[in-house]
């Protein structure tokens, strides 16, 4: 189902939950109190994704989010930032913090521009709340958007910076077409691209 707008703030606030312990973040805010700090990070991701693409949610309960980018709003755009909150950003948080984000972020873009050449669907960001996963929320989002992208027949990109999330990728058809460190971090960021169906 599609994220209401009134349940912006419970997604921002399960997508802190689900990245707090991750290992590029924990590495990036090794104090808790920071990564506890982040979530306007989060809020201004869920927002980009609501006003240009689209956020998928498993119930009314909220037990996981995805946010998918469609063609032609695959690129994130400064304006778009600003327009999304970007602007407040450092208003809320130190801005040195924000600088940690860089690295991941340029090597983000520079892999999309890489990998994804031509049309397609962008998973921004696929999450389960950590008291929800391991119960199939997460595979439920992502097959009940590869069903109506192969109608489209449409490929699809997505990066994921935790190795073990690889596998899960691959069952339904993702495969790694890049893997690069982030620099400064002992990270990596792994792109993977999913062929649209012929």
């Amino acid at each position: 189902m599609r994220l209401p707008p009134s349940h912006l703030q419970r997604a921002s606030e399960l997508v802190a939950r689900a990245f707090h312990n991750d290992s590029l973040i924990v590495h990036l805010f090794p104090d808790e109190f920071q990564r506890a700090g982040l979530l306007p990070v989060y809020r201004f991701i869920v927002d980009y994704g609501y006003l240009y693409g689209e956020v998928h949610t498993t119930s009314a309960d909220v037990e996981g989010v995805a946010i998918w980018l469609p063609p032609h709003q695959t690129s994130i755009s400064t304006w778009k930032s600003l327009r999304a909150g970007a602007w407040s950003l450092p208003l809320k948080l130190n801005p040195l913090l924000l600088f940690r984000f860089l690295p991941a972020e340029r090597l983000s873009a520079k892999a999309h521009k890489r990998y994804a050449t031509i049309p397609h669907w962008y998973l921004f960001l696929l999450c389960v709340d950590p008291k929800h996963q391991g119960k199939g929320y997460g595979s439920a989002l992502l097959q009940m958007m590869l069903a109506r992208i192969d109608r489209q027949r449409l490929p699809c990109y997505l990066e994921t910076t935790e190795q073990r999330n690889v596998p899960f990728y691959e069952r339904y058809g993702f495969r790694v077409v890049g893997a690069d460190r982030i620099p400064g971090t002992p990270s990596m960021l792994w792109a993977m691209l999913r062929e649209g169906t012929a």
